[in-house]
């Protein structure tokens, strides 16, 4: 395994010469991809080069989760490509959770063969700041070209705070879709050739994962190319529970030609 640790890429990477590349980004909490299982893991790592990519919160990255350049994504992929002989249709992205929603927007701006999105939400949210209800200069998660995307900002009442206080905070983002309605913050991948799939929670308590993803669906011109999974799952350590880590591996054996 080899580690990067500087502001262009911030990784550990798995080498294994000759095979696809896959691309792993964790959700919200700082620092490289947590709770991958074993099981994952290692399929991963005898099958694809296997990047595991941070991208806030550690080392010389941004501190928050707060404009993203989505050039730092794009460059640290084309930078694994081109040091390890990788094509681009040989490029799987996989994102739980935030990163779920980041593979998602990746669509637009890598040509991956394959994207899978963990309970992914289908719009660019406001990003996260240290102290999330404390917000007093709120900024999109993602930027291009030094400009933030557009966004949907956060909404906050009473109930909303109570929820937060018991790590509830799926009634945040909903209400933020109804007050706060960006139609310029949804993620279009009407362009992208790739397939996808989503893996979304029946009782998703961190935001609507399930319905966020039939909104995508619908939005979409490529339903053909989308599979959607709803897990009767708690949590959004998608990449760690025995059941969807069981369907990601049978995605990836079901399309293996797509990227071979």
């Amino acid at each position: 395994m080899q580690e990067y640790r500087t502001k262009e890429i911030y990784g550990d990477f798995y080498k294994n010469d000759g095979k696809p590349l896959v691309v792993v980004l964790g959700g919200s909490r700082p620092g490289l991809p947590a709770s991958l299982s074993e099981n994952l893991l290692n399929y991963l790592k005898q099958n694809y080069n296997v990047l595991l990519l941070a991208y806030f919160g550690v080392g010389e990255l941004p501190k928050t989760l707060e404009n993203i350049p989505v050039e730092y994504f794009v460059n640290s992929i084309r930078f694994i490509q081109e040091n390890h002989k990788t094509c681009d249709n040989q490029v799987v992205i996989i994102g739980q959770s935030k990163g779920g929603e980041a593979a998602l927007l990746l669509s637009n701006y890598v040509e991956s063969s394959l994207t899978i999105a963990c309970v992914p939400g289908c719009y660019v949210f406001q990003g996260l700041p240290v102290t999330p209800f404390s917000i007093k200069h709120p900024k999109s998660s993602w930027a291009f070209n030094n400009k933030g995307l557009p966004y949907i900002k956060f909404y906050y009442d009473e109930d909303i705070m109570r929820d937060a206080e018991n790590n509830i905070y799926c009634s945040c983002h909903e209400k933020s879709i109804e007050k706060n309605f960006n139609k310029e913050a949804v993620i279009n991948v009407d362009n992208y050739k790739g397939k996808i799939l989503l893996l979304s929670s029946e009782n998703d308590k961190y935001w609507p994962s399930k319905n966020m993803s039939n909104i995508l669906i619908e939005n979409s011109k490529n339903k053909n190319n989308i599979d959607h999974i709803t897990l009767d799952l708690e949590g959004h350590y998608f990449l760690n529970y025995n059941q969807s880590v069981d369907e990601i591996i049978n995605f990836l054996e079901e399309n293996v030609k797509f990227i071979s």
